[in-house]
């Protein structure tokens, strides 16, 4: 007995250390350069409550090196950088944010994209003289509405002119237009939210991945989807991903155009969510899709056994195709792949070894061959490093929390070590430091220049270079801004598998069904939005949580398995209860439609407001809705808000219905004594149309 007593007392410490340790990284610790070390907000002057960010979301380098173009989400500005530094940064203002820009072949102009009502701007930027490209000052020279949140922009040159290629995200369409007019040519449906693409060299085709699955969650397959498009013919291929391969959110192509690689987030859906550790709940990595066969040719694991990268987003390839650089926006880290060896060894791979085995299922083998080679990690503790640009022996990463443009270079001087997987388990290295911290402390925003910091020896024969450059002052955190910060940052999750965001993008659902401990095991129920959750309560489909401050509290030890501060829980809790609805891609002019407003009298006639009603349409009460599973030990789930119901499939607690349409013709959600049938063809349209129009 008193050997049990000694031994559990040694359990206890060493777990109080673990949990310490995580929390130290996970709660606070992070690069003295890192807007998150910056006191609360709470701190200012009474009555200085601005979010004065530059928050970009995408940058460009010219051919020449020069300057950086950088899309200013927070000023809704372009602006152009210098990248040594030297004269005054441009900025030119425009009348949305943009989200996503991309050069046109000969770079003397620019197309941005962005806006919740769908503008797409085109800037010059320069000038061509004799097959010079000079610097001009920046100006716009067409703006075009086009689709709902547009999400990413190609460009293709024809003979005939210059062709814009725009994913449409929340009317989930590929658009073909004229560069030159704006006039749309063609679409294509291409499936829920569409994120991100990009067109092959040859201009034959166009690659388009859509962010989150439209499938219905209670199947035992469900996953988002990748298109590629053939421009001479019209025709679209879907290609077929792996179970839970989701959160799509950014594209690159290999410089020959043959193969898209796209950031990915696996979930393994089909677990019950007992623990996070090793990767149980989700795999964070890079599919890679061959472009002319339409087919998933692998997923390339970014995590390591015991310390994983959350939450990937950018990519880049090296000029010659030898390397990929990811940016991982959950980690702040950039992770560099040897390519074109994983794209021939995933291509001579083991008959056995199928695509989405991946390194994980037979990297260990004793035979060589199907082994999948190791990845090299670089740290800089910038929050939300997302978009990255790939130039020679240089990776430019931008973080979107703290105004920076981070910098890596990389030097390989074979022969090599193998890389060993376990030198990167347990908690993970400190942030860089700067070399001079004088030099560094002087890095203030006021003039762009990257400051050097401590090299990074990830194996024998190979070097990276760690810079930092700042585009702006370092921000000042206001509360609401941590919370988004603390939200989207998988160093706050044991091993770093996730974030937040990784099953609720955009603080929404990712319309994939979790088995969560909280009500029983083998029920899974679909991933809600956190949108009003803290003015609807309860929390959860099936209501286990009281309000939205218990359901935050409860998310970081059940789900992250991380101790929380309760100044980052109320930080989480302003983030989330000042998110505002996005308008309804439905609405015209921002108003409801003929359609909509004859179908707000059906919704009342038939009695769909007397449980969703009010200002956010819900009673916040739970009701029997029949659609419980074998094994849920309840029979009462909560009544969602409709608001922003239109982006929230898929529907119900088991998210068996893709549709509202289905809800209603399928489900008999609410109307299974004939209500919905005795209506007619028009006023069945006319309701729908109102519930998605909220």
């Amino acid at each position: 007995m008193k050997k049990l007593c000694v031994l559990a007392l040694v359990a206890l410490v060493v777990s109080a250390i673990a949990s310490l340790a995580s929390r130290a990284w996970a709660q606070g610790k992070a690069s003295p350069y890192s807007a998150k070390s910056e006191p609360f907000a709470t701190d200012r002057d009474e009555g200085e409550d601005s979010e004065d960010y530059l928050a970009p979301t995408d940058f460009l380098l010219d051919a020449a090196g020069e300057s950086f173009y950088v899309a200013s989400e927070g000023f809704s500005q372009l602006r152009r950088v210098r990248v040594d530094g030297s004269g005054e940064s441009e900025t030119l203002d425009l009348s949305f944010k943009p989200f996503k820009m991309r050069f046109f072949p000969d770079e003397t102009r620019v197309a941005i994209v962005g806006g919740v009502d769908g503008k797409l701007a085109i800037v010059e930027v320069a000038t061509k003289v004799d097959s010079v490209v000079k610097p001009c000052p920046m100006r716009i020279i067409a703006e075009y509405s086009v689709g709902r949140s547009p999400a990413d922009v190609a460009v293709r040159s024809t003979p005939d002119g210059d062709l814009l290629y725009v994913a449409d995200r929340f009317n989930g369409r590929l658009v073909e237009l004229s560069a030159g007019d704006g006039t749309p040519l063609r679409t294509w449906n291409v499936g829920r939210e569409p994120f991100c693409l990009d067109a092959t060299p040859d201009g034959r085709k166009v690659v388009v991945a859509d962010r989150l699955t439209e499938m219905p969650a209670n199947k035992a397959f469900s996953c988002a989807k990748v298109f590629v498009v053939d421009l001479e013919s019209g025709e679209s291929q879907a290609v077929e991903l792996c179970n839970a391969d989701n959160l799509l959110q950014d594209m690159t192509l290999t410089p020959d155009g043959r193969f898209a690689l796209i950031s990915c987030v696996r979930g393994n859906t089909l677990h019950t969510a007992s623990g996070v550790a090793g990767g149980w709940l989700n795999a964070n990595g890079v599919l890679c899709v061959d472009v002319e066969k339409a087919t998933l040719t692998e997923f390339f694991v970014l995590d390591n056994a015991r310390l994983a990268a959350g939450n990937p987003w950018g990519l880049a390839c090296s000029g010659d195709g030898e390397r990929l650089a990811v940016a991982i926006a959950g980690t702040d880290e950039i992770v560099f792949l040897p390519l074109k060896r994983l794209i021939q060894t995933a291509e001579e791979r083991p008959n056995w070894a199928r695509p989405g085995y991946s390194s994980a299922a037979y990297s260990d083998l004793p035979v060589v061959d199907a082994q999948l080679p190791f990845r090299m990690r670089a740290s800089f503790g910038f929050k939300g490093m997302r978009q990255i640009i790939a130039r020679g022996n240089d990776v430019y990463a931008l973080s979107y929390f703290d105004d920076v443009v981070c910098k890596a270079t990389l030097k390989l001087s074979p022969p090599f070590k193998r890389f060993v997987e376990g030198a990167y388990e347990g908690i993970p290295e400190d942030p860089p430091r700067a070399l001079d911290e004088d030099d560094a402390l002087s890095n203030d925003g006021s003039t762009f220049r990257f400051t050097k910091l401590e090299s990074k020896f990830p194996t024998d024969g190979v070097e990276i270079e760690r810079f930092f450059a700042r585009l702006a002052p370092k921000p000042r955190l206001t509360t609401r801004r941590r919370g988004e910060i603390v939200f989207h940052d998988a160093t706050a999750c044991l091993e770093q598998w996730m974030s937040c965001a990784t099953c609720h993008p955009d603080g929404r659902c990712d319309g994939l069904n979790w088995d969560l401990l909280n009500d029983g095991s083998g029920n899974a129920k679909s991933s809600k939005s956190m949108l009003l959750t803290h003015e609807t309560p309860p929390c959860m489909v099936s209501g286990v949580r009281a309000t939205g401050e218990i359901a935050v509290r409860a998310g970081f030890p059940h789900i992250l398995e991380t101790n929380y501060e309760e100044e980052n829980a109320l930080a989480v809790d302003e983030f989330l209860s000042t998110m505002r609805p996005v308008p309804s891609p439905s609405l015209v002019d921002g108003q409801l439609s003929e359609s909509a407003r004859r179908g707000k009298g059906v919704f009342e006639r038939i009695g769909c407001s007397s449980c969703h009603n009010g200002e956010f349409y819900t009673d916040m009460r739970l009701h029997r809705t029949g659609s419980q599973d074998v094994n849920d030990q309840i029979e009462k789930f909560d009544t969602p808000t409709l608001i922003e119901v239109w982006r929230s499939a898929p529907y119900m607690n088991n998210g068996e219905y893709p549709t509202i349409r289905d809800v209603l013709e399928k489900a008999r959600h609410g109307v299974k004594d004939g209500r919905y049938d005795a209506l007619s063809q028009r006023e069945q349209d006319d309701l729908i149309e109102f519930v998605l129009s909220l």
